[in-house]
């Protein structure tokens, strides 16, 4: 039975990546505009891999929970700041049955701590201790809403048995990139280097803490990031990145190539649909970038979205 069922999803995660629309094409033609369409479209491929693989659920789901903090984080600061649902609404991510937090649970919320009685597991308590410990520095809750989901992820990854490998590092890859997306984004949050890498949850382990203190002091003006970079995180950029942008689009790119590699993997294991749901991701995100970038900007960014994004991944 398990056999057969990794087969089933095998073949339909195939047939499912054929539809990836290649560079050239998603360049030509317009995104589509209707985010709640777009999202329904993604979680029928998460609702494929939470049937169709043994063992994988919880990895899924892990995944599908970056949306989910996202959504806790839109609401968290509207709450705050009091801003009416109007304002900020559109920019909800719609998952369905899949979700922990509703829409409609924060549209009309008096208080945060309101919304956050509602909650389920698994995002309930670690709200609720997170609110009790940040409550007066929105920036930090949501740093620590970060972290916990990047933990969650890495937690999932590091479970998975040795034959995942191949499952399992994708989904590092990914935890080493909001590892570092935080790093960057320590300076607009207020933090110090020192609380940067404690709020790293893979690359203290890989890398050690000073290189990420020393990566979230780094500014332009101390020359071309590459030359700050540890060893093991050029590598895996595979390039010399001047900046965070660069960097950012030549980890994707490795991941893509990551991804490609999956798919000629043995069967009967997860490394395809993995490969698969970051490939959809990916694809979300441009389309998202490509919807929210006005016209005249519009050449550029299909061009730097389509660089990082999942199209046309052998």
């Amino acid at each position: 039975m398990t056999i057969a069922r990794y087969a089933y999803g095998q073949a339909r995660v195939r047939a499912r990546k054929s539809f990836l629309p290649a560079a050239a094409d998603a360049a030509a033609r317009p995104a589509p505009a209707d985010r709640a369409a777009r999202f329904a479209a993604l979680l029928s491929d998460y609702a494929l891999v939470l049937g169709a693989f043994p063992g994988g659920g919880g990895l899924a789901r892990a995944l599908l929970g970056l949306h989910e903090i996202e959504n806790l984080k839109l609401l968290w600061r509207a709450l705050d700041r009091r801003a009416p649902a109007e304002r900020w609404a559109h920019l909800w991510r719609p998952l369905g049955s899949l979700a922990t937090l509703r829409l409609e649970d924060g549209r009309d919320a008096v208080s945060l701590p309101d919304v956050l009685r509602t909650l389920g597991p698994p995002l309930a308590k670690m709200a609720r201790a997170i609110h009790a410990a940040h409550a007066a520095r929105p920036a930090d809750a949501e740093v620590a809403l970060d972290r916990w989901a990047s933990r969650r992820l890495l937690d999932e990854a590091r479970a998975l048995p040795p034959r995942e490998s191949v499952a399992r590092d994708l989904a590092l890859a990914v935890v080493r990139e909001r590892d570092l997306d935080l790093v960057r984004r320590a300076r607009s949050y207020g933090m110090t280097g020192e609380a940067a890498a404690g709020a790293a949850v893979l690359l203290p382990d890989e890398i050690g803490p000073a290189p990420l203190r020393a990566l979230a002091a780094w500014t332009p003006a101390d020359g071309p990031l590459f030359a700050s970079l540890p060893p093991a995180l050029a590598r895996r950029a595979g390039g010399r990145p001047a900046g965070w942008d660069e960097l950012t689009t030549l980890l994707r790119r490795a991941r893509r190539a990551q991804c490609a590699r999956a798919f000629r993997q043995a069967p009967f294991h997860l490394g395809c649909a993995v490969a698969y749901l970051l490939l959809r991701e990916e694809e979300e995100r441009s389309w998202t970038a490509l919807c929210e970038e006005a016209p005249p900007q519009a050449s550029a960014v299909v061009e730097r979205v389509l660089a990082a994004g999942p199209m046309a991944a052998a």
